[in-house]
C-alpha cells in the first residue's frame, strides 16, 4: 500500500498517515517473523547440505575401503539421514504453524473479533490445524462463536476510544476570545474609574 495510491483515492494527509500506521503495525511484525523464518530455514538448509556432503563422502569411503567396519559407517549414515529427516519435519511443522496463525489472525480480524486471544482460547485449535481446509473451517468456527449467546460479545465493531479534549482545570472555549483576558479588561476598567 503506497501513499500515492491513498492520495489518488482522495484521502487527507492525516487519514493517509493513520491508514499507513495501521498497515505497518500489522505488516511489520509479520515481515520480521517471515525474515527470521527465512534466515532459520537458510541456516538449516546449509546444515543439511553439510550433512548430505558427509553422507556422500561416507558412501564413497564404503566403496574405497573394503576392510573398514561397514556396519559402523552404515549406522552413522542412518543416523545422519534420520537427523536430516527430523530437521525437515521440524521446519515443515514450524512453517505450517506460522501459516495457520496468519490465517487465524486474518479470519478473526475479518470477523471483527474484538479480543483475538479470548476468541482463540474458545476455538479447538488442534482440530482446526488438522483440517484440510483451514480457512473455511476457521471461518465457520468463528461464525458459530459470533452467533453463540455466551461469546457473541467478542465480535462486532470495536468500542470507540475517547481522547481527552478539554482542560481539567477549567473550560476552554474554542473560537472565542480568552475569558481571562475579557475579565481582566473589565476589572481594570472598573478599578481605573474609582
Amino acid at each position: 500500500m503506497k501513499r500515492e495510491e491513498l492520495e489518488a483515492l482522495g484521502l487527507s494527509k492525516e487519514q493517509i498517515d493513520k491508514v499507513l500506521d495501521a498497515h505497518h503495525k500489522e505488516l511489520d511484525p509479520i515481515q520480521k517473523d517471515l525474515a527470521k523464518a527465512q534466515d532459520d530455514l537458510k541456516a538449516e538448509q546449509e546444515k543439511t547440505s553439510v550433512q548430505k556432503t558427509t553422507i556422500d563422502e561416507l558412501n564413497k569411503s564404503l566403496d574405497g575401503f573394503k576392510d573398514v567396519d561397514v556396519s559402523a559407517l552404515k549406522q552413522q549414515i542412518t543416523k545422519l539421514e534420520g537427523d536430516i529427516k527430523a530437521k525437515d519435519e521440524e521446519h515443515s511443522k514450524a512453517i505450517a504453524d506460522r501459516d495457520f496463525q496468519d490465517i487465524l489472525k486474518e479470519s478473526i480480524a475479518s470477523a471483527k473479533g474484538k479480543n483475538a486471544k479470548a476468541i482463540t482460547a474458545l476455538l479447538d485449535i488442534d482440530a482446526l490445524k488438522a483440517s484440510k481446509n483451514q480457512k473455511d473451517d476457521i471461518a465457520a468456527a468463528l461464525k458459530k462463536l459470533a452467533e453463540a449467546e455466551d461469546s457473541k460479545m467478542l465480535f462486532g465493531e470495536p468500542e470507540p476510544t475517547h481522547v481527552g479534549g478539554g482542560n481539567p482545570i477549567g473550560v476552554v472555549n474554542k473560537g472565542t476570545t480568552n475569558n481571562n483576558e475579557t475579565l481582566r479588561g473589565a476589572l481594570a476598567e472598573k478599578y481605573s474609574k474609582q
